[in-house]
């Protein structure tokens, strides 16, 4: 399940830079909205799978 958020979310990372320089300021909007979800969700696996590997060297 993780593995396909992930996907969905490097998916919204590059759409989003694709639209963000668009015709329209609500694209724009929107553009930002969905690099913001998806950085937001790779920084959480980013920082989940951290713990967890601290806590198995301990």
């Amino acid at each position: 399940m993780k593995t396909k958020l992930g996907i969905v979310a490097v998916l919204f990372v590059v759409m989003g830079f694709g639209m963000v320089h668009g015709g329209s300021q609500t694209m724009e909007r929107i553009a930002i909205g969905l690099m913001g979800t998806g950085i937001v969700y790779l920084l959480y696996l980013l920082l989940s799978q951290r713990k967890k590997q601290k806590q198995q060297n301990d």
